[in-house]
């Protein structure tokens, strides 16, 4: 009896750099980590907390003080509360294999306020990822490795879809957990994905040793005091 070939779960969790993807068989969700949700929490329980003081003890705060308080409330609780609900429940970038599109959210202060990018499938030319610590210096090496997701459209226009950022001996494992992104919307969008590849020529090239200096050779300059002919 044949084993059958273990089938992918039906849903995926990648983690690239300050987002998370959720990847599903007819959705790919690309949205802020938890962690971004902690400054906008921050401000959050900061306006509440103004607007605690001032219902509790208004008659005991110095009035420039409750001035001071009502504006915090006012400018943190809308702003703070919308960016914490955006982190929380919002998301960056949304493929959709039903609506056959991906949809780009406006992140402006953790908030998301709107579309800012459709782009149907039909207009994808194809899936990139790109490296963007390379040197320019030959032999020069970065500590750091961060590779880009990019969709590219048929106008030639590029969208960013999330980044990786690993240590450099890492960068194996870095373009593993990229790939396992843009392989799901390659394969979802139905266009190519055009990758790098590790090369470890650098790393041959350093262990293999240096060639010694050759010894000089003696030439008519360097020959030894000539002797003078022996008088008869």
């Amino acid at each position: 009896m044949m084993s059958e070939a273990p089938s992918p779960p039906a849903k995926r969790i990648v983690y690239l750099d300050r987002r998370v993807a959720f990847i599903e068989p007819h959705r790919i969700n690309v949205r802020p980590a938890l962690a971004a949700a902690l400054f906008p929490l921050f401000g959050l329980l900061l306006g509440i907390g103004s607007f605690v003081s001032i219902v509790l003890w208004l008659d005991r705060i110095p009035f420039p003080v409750v001035l001071l308080l009502l504006v915090i409330a006012i400018t943190a609780i809308p702003l703070a509360g919308i960016g914490f609900v955006y982190a929380v429940a919002g998301a960056n970038v949304v493929f959709d294999r039903a609506k056959q599109s991906g949809v780009w959210q406006q992140g402006f202060l953790g908030m998301g306020v709107g579309t800012t990018e459709l782009v149907p499938f039909w207009k994808i030319a194809e899936i990139r990822i790109e490296e963007t610590t390379r040197s320019a210096r030959r032999g020069d090496v970065e500590a750091i490795a961060q590779f880009e997701i990019l969709l590219v459209k048929v106008s030639a226009k590029r969208l960013k879809i999330g980044d990786v950022v690993v240590a450099r001996p890492m960068v194996r494992e870095g373009l593993a957990v990229a790939r396992e992104v843009a392989d799901a919307i390659a394969e979802m969008t139905g266009k190519p994905l055009i990758a790098p590849e590790v090369r470890r020529r650098r790393a041959v090239e350093a262990r293999q040793p240096l060639p010694e200096p050759s010894a000089p050779q003696a030439g008519p300059a360097d020959a030894g005091p000539r002797v003078g002919a022996e008088s008869t």
